[in-house]
């Protein structure tokens, strides 16, 4: 049988990685990564399926689903948290297989918990993963001197101290790349983090502006054993219905305390009228040399040559915000 495997988004996919190993050794497998990005109001991709029996295809990022279409193919699986199926789980026999690596790849990825304690409101991960629960094993994972851990909450898993001593003592350069939960640092497990050989910047999330004096209080602490400016990112969720002051006022608050912010906007703020607003905001604080160097103004004369683009997204800004910009 000639299969042929598709891995919508632009990160590395374990499903597919694993699927891989899996049938290559009964069947003709291909591999073919679509690199989409996640934005909307890209050209749809058409895949040619033509001559393949069987094809699986898996995306993370829902926008995603709606911006490819196979074609020649009849027989199409497709999976992945943000596809059309998104409960669709793998047989036992492939989530044991380990993941295939080209040669010149040297980061191995994976996952040594699943699910989360948290439920929030914008994440799928609970519905489909359920409750933190262990995955897999450091060994299994590890087969470069680089690793990207997956898990979307490490620190609530009771093991994790034991997981930081181990990467610690082989020196494993290590970044868990789907954030670190604020809410459960303190004094020992930041002093661990502190001790990786970290890759980039350890990521917390501040998605809710209620928690600003729970997190005034922890930042302390990890600035503690992280003292080294914008070392320290914070994923910043933003959907339309959520107040722009209040998105401006976490960005102000990471740049007060050195801190990088990564504003994560929700797809509806392709939909608002806010629009080219979030897609400049987001363009300048998503972009470290920019964000560390100018203000907001500044770049968004770099940024544009039309002033009614410019005017209307400083008008945005500062009705919004305490600290103004000039127009």
């Amino acid at each position: 049988m000639k299969i042929l495997l598709v891995n919508v988004d632009s990160k590395f996919n374990l499903a597919i990685r694993r699927m891989y190993n899996y049938f290559k050794e009964d069947h003709e497998v291909v591999m073919k990564d679509l690199k989409l990005d996640g934005y909307p109001d890209r050209k749809k991709v058409i895949v040619d399926a033509a001559g393949f029996d069987k094809v699986y295809s898996s995306n993370i990022f829902e926008i995603n689903q709606y911006r490819f279409e196979i074609v020649g193919c009849s027989n199409i699986e497709y999976g992945g948290i943000g596809s059309i199926n998104p409960s669709l789980k793998l047989p036992i026999e492939i989530e044991q297989t380990e993941p295939f690596y080209y040669p010149e790849e040297d980061i191995s990825y994976g996952f040594l918990t699943r699910g989360c304690i948290r439920n929030c409101f914008f994440c799928k991960v609970p519905k489909y993963e359920g409750k933190l629960k262990v995955y897999n094993s450091l060994e299994s994972i590890i087969k470069h001197h680089k690793v990207k851990f997956l898990d979307n909450n490490i620190l609530a898993y009771d093991k994790h101290m034991e997981v930081f001593q181990y990467l610690i003592n082989r020196n494993i350069r290590c970044e868990f790349n789907q954030g670190l939960d604020f809410r459960l640092i303190n004094e020992d497990n930041a002093k661990l983090l502190s001790e990786l050989n970290y890759m980039g910047e350890y990521i917390f999330a501040f998605d809710d502006p209620k928690y600003q004096p729970l997190l005034e209080k922890q930042l302390k602490i990890i600035k503690k054993y992280i003292p080294k400016d914008w070392k320290v990112k914070f994923y910043i969720y933003q959907n339309k219905d959520m107040d722009i002051g209040l998105l401006i006022n976490r960005v102000e608050w990471c740049r007060k305390n050195k801190c990088l912010p990564y504003v994560m906007r929700d797809i509806n703020c392709w939909d608002s009228e806010e629009r080219n607003f979030y897609i400049d905001y987001a363009a300048y604080c998503n972009q470290p040399s920019f964000f560390k160097s100018i203000d907001f103004e500044t770049f968004l004369n770099k940024r544009h040559k039309n002033q009614e683009r410019i005017r209307e997204s400083l008008k945005i800004y500062n009705s919004n915000s305490i600290f103004e910009c000039a127009i």
